[in-house]
């Protein structure tokens, strides 16, 4: 089954309204997420779309092993949610992209 999307990431200025959100739960109409692969020309490796979700936890907890800058872990429930995933070619550029998509609401992939 899938779940809610959980990420962590260093509080940041985005942290305020993630719990301004969390808080009041207010829906918000789109969403995208995106993944980089480190470099000289990063590669956005993995990109999630999603629609109608909701900031459904945010849970700060300090700083990890010596770490200066606290974290704090963010979950996210959606409607629909589509994910492209983009294959690396030998050169480290795009081989081409793998997509899937689900509508939960409606019960079908998008």
């Amino acid at each position: 089954s899938v779940t809610n999307l959980d990420f962590d990431h260093y509080i940041d200025r985005a942290s305020p309204n993630l719990f301004k959100y969390c808080a009041s739960g207010k829906h918000i109409p789109q969403a995208i997420l995106v993944m980089r692969k480190a470099g000289g020309n990063p590669l956005e490796y993995l990109k999630y779309t999603f629609t109608d979700l909701i900031v459904a936890v945010v849970s700060p907890s300090g700083s990890h092993d010596g770490e200066i800058a606290s974290r704090e872990t963010v979950e996210l429930s959606f409607s629909t949610v589509k994910q492209e995933y983009v294959v690396q070619n030998q050169q480290g550029g795009s081989g081409g992209t793998i997509t899937a998509g689900y509508d939960f609401k409606a019960n079908k992939e998008i």
